[in-house]
């Protein structure tokens, strides 16, 4: 038996869990710039180019991140 599993604490073996506030209860999504779980999602169509696009914005930095549709 390994000793370093009688040092690990309880919440290493629980799943990480998402605040209440944040939308996205299911999934673990946050900013990557302020480490906000406060994001919105924008989905737009570029007509120009005839493409769907959906966009992750920050609502406390200005991070924006596209995810690509297919």
């Amino acid at each position: 038996m390994n000793a370093s599993c009688y040092f690990q604490r309880r919440e290493d073996y629980q799943p990480p869990k998402t605040p209440r506030k944040s939308p996205f209860r299911k999934f673990t999504v946050r900013c990557l710039a302020c480490d906000s779980y406060q994001l919105r999602l924008v989905a737009q169509f570029d007509e120009a180019t005839g493409e769907m696009e959906v966009v992750l914005v920050c609502t406390r930095c200005p991070q924006r991140e596209k995810v690509p549709v297919k």
